[in-house]
């Protein structure tokens, strides 16, 4: 094979990440609120505080990625693809101290799905609080913090009532506030109406 030949999946896959990274929707914190009906089933409600349109040069992508927001998570299906463990679910945004607000409200029947983990009927309920593929680290729970080089947070095995607040990392150099198309799409849903 040619040199050129081999450089095509290359320039292919810079390409593809070029537009992948061009622009992307962020948020600031996540709020998990997690009520155990039984060992391993419940309810559950993810808040996504302060969504923003985020890219790497002073383009503003902020419109097609509120669009990206609207079309593949709020009316599609991407994060129930993405959560297969999630039944039930139910989608909506709103403004909340001036900042836009995803609301997810879901049920699931396993401890995997809400990234709960339980050694055995004894064991405490465990949650890995540091997540690297979406730069979370922990600022608030009501269980009980691990050490520093340890990021899980522990309950009693009979707790019920579950909550854990994350702060997202971002090195975007440019975030866009997305209230001014959140409001515009609103107004165009009432005139539907």
């Amino acid at each position: 094979m040619g040199a050129d030949m081999k450089r095509i999946p290359l320039l292919f896959l810079l390409f593809s990440i070029t537009l992948v990274c061009a622009g992307c929707l962020s948020v600031e914190s996540k709020e998990y609120h997690i009520k155990l009906k039984t060992e391993t089933s419940g309810e559950a409600t993810i808040k996504f505080v302060n969504i923003v349109s985020e890219s790497d040069d002073t383009t503003d992508v902020s419109a097609e990625d509120f669009q990206q927001l609207i079309e593949t998570y709020l009316s599609g299906d991407q994060l129930e693809k993405e959560n297969p463990g999630y039944r039930n679910v139910k989608k909506k945004l709103y403004v909340e101290k001036g900042v836009l607000v995803g609301e997810v409200s879901f049920t699931f029947d396993s401890l995997n799905a809400v990234r709960l983990f339980k050694f055995d009927k004894e064991s405490p309920l465990m949650y890995y609080a540091s997540n690297p593929l979406s730069s979370e680290t922990l600022l608030e729970t009501n269980g009980i913090q691990g050490e520093e080089w340890m990021p899980v947070v522990f309950w009693k095995r009979d707790a019920r009532e579950l909550f854990v607040k994350t702060k997202v990392s971002s090195e975007s150099g440019y975030r866009t506030n997305l209230l001014k198309h959140f409001r515009e799409w609103q107004a165009a849903q009432s005139k539907k109406k």
